[in-house]
């Protein structure tokens, strides 16, 4: 009996997780514009710095005298990182077909299995960060805007997408102490926007009239826009937008080789939206029942907004 128990019980799979770990998403950007910070546990209080950093101090000293003194004072709050598990199945006759093949067909096949989980959490990932990003709970009153009626950028007449975008930039800048680097856009925006005559009318002697993403962040005077492709299907097999027609504007810590930075963010350069991330994670166990060998992918975080005053929210942009 205790050798079957041992034998249906889940255990971790070195090789299986370290494919989990390697794995790349596929036209997901949540990693691009929400930082991963790694926690030792799965829950913890998470603390930022205030605007001390920014304030004038005169530090000139006199002679024997002793230096001022500056105090900086840390937010607080809590974290909990929960567990998104999802396990798909191989049939021993497939198992056994592919060994015919040698260890490495098993190994391939094993891997595809866990690549369709990862896939599938991945789309769970991607909304909860474009849920918090996109939504208006996390900003300020002041940090976001609805358009309507003619300053909607499908009023190709009328809007003023680059009036827009730099009252934004403005606003962050304000509450931030830093101008916002990422722009975040919706593919249906980003459809509306790449063809806007604005824009257009600026490239029309130097470029063939196609506005990519690095031209209209160099248009609008962000560093980086990131744009929201991924969609999920409906039970029904109908295919959404996860990023729907919305444009933010926030601030992602990057290094000089333009990659995010996570737990490595240095102060002063605080994110609108973070991914908590317990390490360990994510993590495969395989368990065998009957003629059924099943594979556990498991992740463990939480997406969390930092603070609704880090960024500004341009709602509505398509009538």
């Amino acid at each position: 009996m205790a050798g079957r128990l041992a034998q249906l019980r889940a255990s971790t799979n070195p090789i299986l997780t370290s494919f989990a770990v390697g794995f790349k998403p596929v036209a997901g950007i949540a990693r691009l514009v929400a930082p991963i910070v790694r926690a030792d546990r799965e829950s913890g209080t998470l603390f930022t710095f205030g605007k001390e950093g920014f304030f004038i101090y005169d530090t000139q000293r006199a002679l024997r005298a002793n230096a001022k003194k500056a105090d900086f004072h840390l937010s607080s709050d809590t974290f909990l990182c929960t567990e998104h598990a999802i396990e798909t199945s191989l049939d021993y006759k497939e198992l056994d077909q592919a060994s015919k093949y040698g260890a490495a067909r098993v190994l391939q096949l094993e891997q595809r299995s866990i690549n369709f989980t990862q896939r599938i959490l991945d789309v769970e990932l991607e909304k909860a960060v474009a849920d918090l990003i996109f939504s208006g709970t996390y900003y300020a009153s002041g940090n976001k805007v609805t358009l309507t009626g003619g300053d909607q950028f499908s009023d190709y007449a009328n809007s003023d997408p680059q009036g827009v975008v730099q009252t934004g930039m403005a606003a962050a800048r304000a509450d931030m102490g830093i101008e916002p680097n990422t722009m975040v856009i919706g593919y249906t925006a980003w459809q509306t926007l790449r063809f806007h005559p604005q824009l257009l009318e600026k490239i029309k002697y130097s470029q063939k009239g196609i506005l990519t993403e690095d031209l209209v962040a160099q248009l609008l005077g962000v560093d980086r826009v990131i744009v929201g492709k991924k969609v999920y299907s409906t039970d029904a097999g109908v295919f959404t937008d996860l990023w729907g027609d919305y444009i933010a504007l926030i601030y992602v810590p990057v290094d000089a080789q333009g990659n995010v930075m996570g737990e490595e963010m240095v102060e002063g350069t605080t994110p609108h939206t973070v991914i908590i991330e317990e390490m360990g994670y994510p993590e495969v166990r395989t368990y065998d029942e009957k003629k059924v060998r099943s594979y556990e992918t498991t992740r463990k975080y939480q997406v969390k907004n930092i603070s609704t005053s880090y960024g500004y929210l341009i709602s509505d942009t398509v009538a």
